[in-house]
């Protein structure tokens, strides 16, 4: 179950949980995280921690690098979904979260469509957009929160579907460790019935091929084995085909 979180003042005031009037009131009820602005970007963080607060960045730091042309191409995602075969090549991104990897697949020239369920998360990432690169942003659509239904999504011919279902923390890094704890509050692991049905879906829209990202050592998403897979020191994306079935 989900845990609750503060909204600061300012944020959307549809999103779930317990509006709050500052970080002590956050203290003060209990809530692991707080919603709110910080350095005029939609942001999460624990109230009272020292950590730096969490946002959608497409610039900054590592994701920053990632974006950058010569290193793009080198990212066993684009090379698991392969060259698109158009400029107008589309990619779902089911499972957006911060759209890190979404930038990845639109700086390496797909137009990306993203479905983010957690309306916290979809609330962040919109921020994100809104203060990203435009050429950056021109590539990638966000679609209304919760998106899923067949009459919700555009038709395409979709190059890809991408899914990274939520899975425990496993890196050794502190910025790491702080991104998925957090989002581990707003996101529960799917259990063997949601993956299933997680695949099952990405499947029916009949994209060249469906790409999981999966912990490294994990079995794949469902028990279902991939057609291939490129696999790093953490993480593989497992590759299945359109004509896999």
């Amino acid at each position: 179950m989900s845990e609750p979180v503060g909204l600061l003042p300012g944020c959307p005031a549809e999103l779930p949980g317990v509006l709050v009037a500052d970080q002590a009131d956050a203290q003060a009820r209990g809530l692991p995280l707080v919603l709110g602005h910080h350095q005029q970007r939609l942001s999460l963080w624990r109230p009272g921690g020292r950590e730096t607060p969490l946002a959608v960045d497409f610039c900054g730091g590592r994701q920053g690098y990632r974006l950058t042309p010569e290193r793009v191409r080198h990212e066993r995602l684009i090379r698991a979904l392969g060259k698109p075969q158009s400029p107008s090549a589309a990619v779902l991104d089911a499972t957006a979260g911060l759209g890190r990897d979404a930038a990845l697949m639109a700086q390496a020239g797909f137009r990306v469509w993203l479905i983010e369920r957690s309306p916290i998360l979809h609330a962040l990432l919109a921020d994100g957009l809104s203060r990203g690169p435009d050429t950056l942003v021109a590539q990638m659509q966000l679609l209304p929160c919760g998106a899923s239904g067949q009459q919700s999504l555009p038709p395409q011919d979709w190059h890809g579907i991408y899914l990274d279902p939520m899975f425990p923390a496993r890196g050794k890094s502190a910025a790491v460790k702080k991104d998925l704890s957090w989002l581990q509050l707003l996101c529960a692991y799917p259990d063997a019935q949601e993956e299933g049905a997680l695949l099952d879906w990405a499947r029916l829209w009949q994209p060249r091929r469906v790409v999981v990202k999966r912990p490294v050592k994990a079995p794949p998403l469902a028990g279902c084995p991939p057609a291939h897979s490129q696999a790093g020191k953490t993480v593989r994306f497992d590759i299945y085909p359109r004509e896999m079935r």
